[in-house]
């Protein structure tokens, strides 16, 4: 008949226990099985490491990792020269060509830009130099036009450098800026 509940079968009743002929069992496994679970946690839980607040210092923590240093110094030592310092020519081979440039003209005809200077050489060797001409906005310093030219000088010599009509546009927020490097150094 449906609906009707089951009886329970005949291992799940016990008799002569405690419980007394007849009492189920039926809830007494899965009670002893927490409880042993309970206890089991409880006891490993009791092994753990020293807390913090602990009264004795004697007790060593069970892990210690060094610290290792893992960052380089930002700025450089003092002990070390400035390769930039340099303005002349030194027994290391430095040679500062910043010097190199004179009577340096930089102007717009109309509208048209054109540069010259004199470039001479000091040092005891042949260099090929490098001179380069800028228009950048006086507003933000952003580049609007760039020339560069070589010029190859023996030791001791000069010569003129022009850059002619390198660039064509108003004067008004532009300014004008040069330079001079050695190729090879």
């Amino acid at each position: 008949m449906p609906g009707r509940p089951r009886p329970a079968t005949r291992a799940s009743w016990t008799r002569g226990t405690t419980g007394g002929p007849g009492a189920p069992r039926a809830y007494a496994v899965p009670s002893l099985a927490l409880g042993a679970s309970m206890a089991l946690v409880l006891g490993l839980a009791a092994c753990g490491q020293p807390t913090p607040q602990s009264p004795d210092d004697s007790v060593a923590p069970t892990v210690s990792v060094p610290v290792q240093p893992t960052l380089t110094r930002d700025t450089p030592d003092d002990d070390v020269p400035n390769p930039t310092d340099s303005t002349a020519a030194s027994d290391g081979g430095l040679f500062d060509a910043s010097s190199s440039l004179s009577a340096a003209t930089c102007v717009p005809t109309g509208d048209s830009w054109s540069f010259s200077g004199t470039l001479k050489n000091s040092d005891t060797e042949e260099h090929t130099f490098t001179v380069a001409v800028f228009l950048v906005k006086t507003s933000d310093g952003s580049d609007v036009v760039s020339k560069e030219v070589d010029v190859k000088l023996a030791a001791g010599a000069s010569a003129p450098v022009t850059i002619r009509n390198f660039h064509t546009g108003p004067k008004a927020g532009v300014e004008c800026l040069s330079g001079v490097t050695v190729k090879g150094l």
